[in-house]
């Protein structure tokens, strides 16, 4: 009786269950969905898992398997075309990243095993009375948990984080940053780009991304030895003539299943016992890994459908259509940072929370719109990645329930932190008048519009309160329209 256990485009991994113990007669089925392939996601995303599926199904027949690698419509289509073809006893699979892909396999009666690309377990917290909080309590779990950075039962260093050391703006210079990883195209990778390319938007950047293990585990190397040290003093820093700055850009690689969250904390915790990495860019990048990385996922399996239409402030404006086609725009931020995206399908943390998100809430546009584009404009994006990121801490519009603030900021936070406002024709200084920043207009607005909703959020009360009190809030509510139209219309 024959077995087929299923691959998805984020599974690519020989080293985790069942694959040491799945038996060679096994036939292994990968789909391609021409449903996905068509929508309008940025071309190096689309090329990328693409590539990155076809290289593992030669692996995997290198390895003995039979593999049924298909094009289908769909991949609902896809698994009936196999079952069809192929009679399976028994189909199986690890358990998909997203709630709806694994609704979808689970109602064609496909066997659903743990996922084992995590280090969290989603059932044990599902089951206990009292979960964690907040990500720092959740992230301190997770250290004391996974015995990571730990000296006994205290951290390393005395302290939990390294935020303080972890803020400084972009040098004054500009900076000398490290060149990013990357890795020549072959042959049918071009293949790949030139068919994909008149139909998807972006730019061809899949050099810069893993495609196989191989891959994958030398950009780790890289990035422990050459990016990673210098992560932790501008991890919150932006610049409009550099897309990567010492961001390690391993995200793509895990969220695939090319490298597993466990060995990337391993070879980042072994560079800092040997004195490679300081002690506050491991904490900070590890954070990211351990902390906010498995929090997201844990909240997205936690939460059920209706979590994903959250929209607590009601903002209705549509996405620009500007950042949909990544096109130009005259406010040099959001100039710089959709250029960083349309030419390498990637931005940093920063540009997607402090600048496009920031832009979106202050302007009022959609919060699902902005997380289903972000989805597709990505190489890293996913539903379950984009759900928290996007609706609860980018946009607020859980009110709540993921951050514990709106993270919005205006001109002035861009100007401190980043050059982009070198050379802007608006000013992050003014709020009102023809060269007002058209952020600074909308942080103030935003505080003011939302007077009600914001009543209850203890982390703004300063700032509501001084919105609230300003000798020229009438000015900035009449300014506020014209604020909008630039950041949704460019005029």
């Amino acid at each position: 009786m024959s077995e087929t256990f299923i691959v998805l485009g984020d599974q690519l991994s020989l080293e985790v269950a069942p694959w040491p113990t799945l038996p060679r007669d096994t036939t292994i089925l990968m789909i391609e969905s021409e449903r996905l392939i068509s929508q309008p996601r940025h071309l190096t995303r689309v090329a990328l898992y693409l590539a990155a599926m076809r290289h593992f199904a030669h692996e995997v027949e290198a390895r003995g398997f039979t593999v049924d690698y298909r094009r289908a419509a769909t991949f609902t289509a896809g698994v009936h075309e196999h079952l069809a073809a192929y009679s399976p006893s028994r189909l199986f699979m690890n358990a998909p990243r997203g709630r709806r892909a694994g609704n979808v396999f689970a109602t064609m009666g496909v066997e659903i095993l743990p996922d084992p690309f995590y280090l969290s377990d989603v059932e044990e917290i599902r089951s206990r009375k009292k979960r964690p909080a907040t990500l720092e309590n959740f992230q301190r779990e997770q250290r004391q948990r996974l015995n990571i950075l730990m000296e006994g039962d205290r951290p390393a260093g005395g302290q939990w984080n390294f935020d303080v050391e972890n803020r400084e703006p972009l040098p004054r210079d500009g900076g000398a940053w490290p060149h990013p990883w990357l890795a020549p195209l072959t042959a049918d990778e071009e293949a790949i780009v030139a068919e994909l390319r008149p139909r998807h938007p972006g730019d061809d950047a899949l050099a810069f991304w893993p495609r196989t293990r191989e891959h994958a585990l030398d950009q780790l190397r890289d990035a422990v030895e050459r990016i990673i040290p210098r992560f932790g003093r501008h991890e919150d820093a932006a610049s409009y003539d550099n897309w990567h700055l010492a961001h390690s850009r391993l995200s793509p690689a895990i969220n695939m299943g090319l490298l597993h969250p466990r060995e990337v904390v391993h070879a980042v915790v072994a560079a800092y016992n040997e004195g490679a990495i300081p002690l506050a860019s491991a904490e900070g990048f590890i954070r990211q890994v351990t902390g906010w990385r498995e929090w997201v996922w844990v909240l997205h399996h936690l939460r059920d459908e209706s979590y994903a239409s959250s929209n607590v402030l009601r903002a209705t404006h549509p996405l620009p259509e500007s950042w949909r086609e990544m096109g130009s725009h005259p406010m040099r931020c959001l100039e710089g940072v959709i250029s960083h995206l349309r030419h390498y399908g990637w931005n940093h943390h920063i540009e997607r929370l402090m600048i496009l998100a920031n832009a979106a809430t202050l302007a009022g546009v959609d919060p699902v719109a902005l997380s289903d584009w972000m989805v597709g404009a990505y190489v890293d994006g996913a539903q379950w990645v984009m759900e928290a990121n996007v609706i609860g801490m980018g946009t607020f519009a859980d009110g709540g329930k993921t951050g514990t603030k709106p993270y919005i900021g205006g001109g002035n936070y861009v100007s401190k932190m980043t050059n982009y406002c070198d050379g802007c024709q608006f000013s992050p200084t003014e709020r009102i008048g023809p060269s007002a920043c058209p952020l600074t207009t909308l942080y103030w607005d935003f505080l003011i519009r939302h007077e009600a909703a914001l009543a209850t959020v203890n982390r703004v009360a300063p700032q509501r309160r001084a919105a609230l009190a300003r000798p020229d809030r009438d000015e900035i509510r009449a300014q506020a329209p014209h604020a909008i139209e630039v950041i949704l219309r460019g005029r």
